[in-house]
């Protein structure tokens, strides 16, 4: 279960997946699935995925489902692979949050949103 503390709309300029790592586009007021963990990552898109030119709503603090790209522990930094999904994060990746559950490729597993930078 997850209760999101803060949730932001943004215009997508890409499809966004339900479930995903939100990046910004460096324009004001628009998103896009994040592709890498040089993005600037915003949050997790909610459990609706939009279609591009459409309204996202992005968890930017709190609880979240997130789809993993890779094995996460509890507690791991996580950031983002290319296809949006979170992956455990490396030294002077841009961080989204930290797992608070263990999972591997597929899951749906839920993350603590705290967008930061570096391990």
């Amino acid at each position: 279960m997850h209760i999101p503390q803060l949730i932001s709309a943004f215009m997508a300029i890409t499809d966004i997946e339900a479930n995903l790592i939100v990046a910004t586009t460096g324009n004001d007021g628009e998103a896009k699935q994040a592709t890498a963990a040089t993005d600037y990552l915003l949050g997790t898109s909610s459990e609706i995925g939009v279609t591009q030119g459409r309204h996202v709503s992005v968890i930017r603090s709190g609880l979240s489902n997130v789809v993993y790209g890779g094995t996460i522990a509890i507690g791991d930094p996580v950031t983002s692979d290319a296809q949006g999904r979170a992956i455990k994060a490396t030294a002077g990746d841009k961080t989204i949050g930290f797992a608070e559950v263990a999972g591997v490729e597929g899951d749906i597993g839920s993350i603590y949103v705290t967008p930061g930078v570096g391990v």
